[in-house]
């Protein structure tokens, strides 16, 4: 799989890469030290040498270590390096979800920057993060608001950072892509047709969904979070979040929150998130467990809680 080096534009970072990534966006002609190196290596004899008893991570000597069984053992380093090992017989394209997710998020903790677990969209000149459990709806609630015309900033994982003169959170661009289930990609009335499946789940696709047309490319400031909820209610509703409940929500939608007591970035953590809750709205997005709504959850998201905004 080795090939000439190629380098990219991802989450803030110039990331120098051996293995393609044909989801991000490709840089001609540079010549400056990258951000990221992504390099292919052996790593089988050290990840046995580390004796990692039941778990698939572990965290050793200033490098965080994941290990994804029929995909390989990824190392990432303080310094900048994701070194990748494949395993026989992977999947490039599960290959690539770990290398731009779990990979990119504990280099971005790295890099004092906050990864939730969500999609961004831009509203109005502002960015508003949509958190959730995995299979919430987040991307597909995203899709929905692209098809009116408003823009993405990311999927899967929201890169945060606080402006360096106002202290300001702003959401960082990722790539131009979502990922949706074959279900939503039907209920949105989109077609399948053309698309890359990423993998399968029970036999459901989730496919790569490209928008190169409608993604927002540039630093965008933090205005809301959204937490979208499945609950027994029948109807959709909203509300929004005050005192305590959030800072709990901040750290329960990290993207995998178990890396920052590994890390040792608890206080960090605490500082940052407690800088979101001063300056961007929260809210709780309701939305029955049955039937597909999203067109009622656009309409509450934007009218309750982003009133007078528009394209």
């Amino acid at each position: 799989m080795s090939q000439a080096w190629a380098v990219y534009q991802a989450f803030g970072f110039i990331l120098r890469s051996e293995i393609p990534l044909p989801e991000l966006y490709a840089v001609d002609h540079y010549d400056g030290i990258p951000d990221v190196d992504i390099v292919l290596g052996d790593l089988q004899s050290t990840w046995e040498s580390l004796d990692v008893r039941r778990a698939h991570y572990t965290y050793i000597d200033h490098s965080y270590y994941l290990n994804i069984p029929d995909v390989g053992i990824f190392r990432v380093s303080r310094d900048g390096v994701i070194t990748v090992s494949p395993s026989a017989g992977y999947s490039m394209r599960k290959l690539r979800l770990y290398l731009l997710g779990s990979c990119m998020g504990v280099m971005l903790l790295y890099r004092n920057l906050l990864p939730l677990h969500g999609s961004a969209v831009v509203i109005g000149e502002q960015a508003y993060a949509i958190v959730g459990q995995s299979g919430a709806g987040k991307s597909t609630l995203a899709a929905a608001l692209l098809r009116l015309g408003y823009k993405l900033l990311t999927d899967d994982v929201i890169a945060i950072s606080l402006d360096s003169n106002t202290g300001q959170p702003m959401v960082i661009p990722s790539y131009p892509q979502q990922k949706l289930w074959e279900e939503s990609v039907a209920g949105l009335q989109m077609t399948s047709s053309g698309l890359e499946t990423l993998y399968r789940n029970d036999n459901r696709p989730k496919y790569a969904i490209p928008v190169r047309d409608q993604f927002a490319s540039e630093c965008i400031p933090l205005a809301g979070v959204i937490e979208l909820v499945q609950t027994g209610d029948p109807y959709p509703s909203c509300q929004p979040l005050r005192g305590l409940e959030r800072l709990p929500l901040l750290f329960h939608h990290t993207y995998r929150n178990f890396h920052i007591p590994l890390l040792g970035l608890m206080e960090w953590h605490f500082q940052f998130t407690t800088r979101i809750s001063e300056t961007a709205g929260l809210f709780r997005l309701n939305r029955p467990t049955t039937g597909f709504q999203v067109n009622e959850l656009v309409s509450i998201l934007l009218n309750e809680t982003l009133e007078g905004v528009s394209v």
